[in-house]
Parts: structure tokens; sequence; C-alpha cells
């Protein structure tokens, strides 16, 4: 039996549409350029099961140096 080298009209149906614009290539020094990440850490993966995103880590930090912040006032 020959493979099928296209796939089926159904599985077409099935897949979900792409954004072409996620794909394109910003012009500069590469597509990144001007994105500032600051530092990168590694989250234990036991951690980041309560987390599940960097927006949550960041806010939950956020929320600790705040706390700290009024203690240091006080």
């Amino acid at each position: 039996m020959k493979k099928q080298n296209e796939p089926s009209a159904e599985s077409l149906e099935e897949m979900p549409e792409i954004d072409d614009e996620r794909f394109r290539r910003l012009p500069g020094r590469g597509h990144h350029v001007n994105r500032s990440l600051g530092e990168i850490v590694a989250i234990d993966p036991e951690l980041w099961a309560y987390f599940g995103s960097a927006e949550a880590v960041n806010d939950a930090l956020r929320r600790v140096v705040s706390e700290r912040k009024k203690v240091a006032g006080s």
C-alpha cells in the first residue's frame, strides 16, 4: 500500500487556522532585537506547577517585593 503524501480533506478541515503574521520576520538584526527579556531564570518544575505562566510568576514576585517594602518602611 502506497503512503499518502497529501493530507486528506477531512484532516485539513480539522486543522486550525494559522496566523501567518506570527511567522513573519521583523526587519533589523533578528526578529528578537526589540524584545527586552531581562534576566532569564529557571523555575523548578514543582514550583512551576503552581504558576503555569511567566506572568503569574512575575505577579507573585511583585507581591513579595511590595510586601518587603511595606515591612522595611515601617
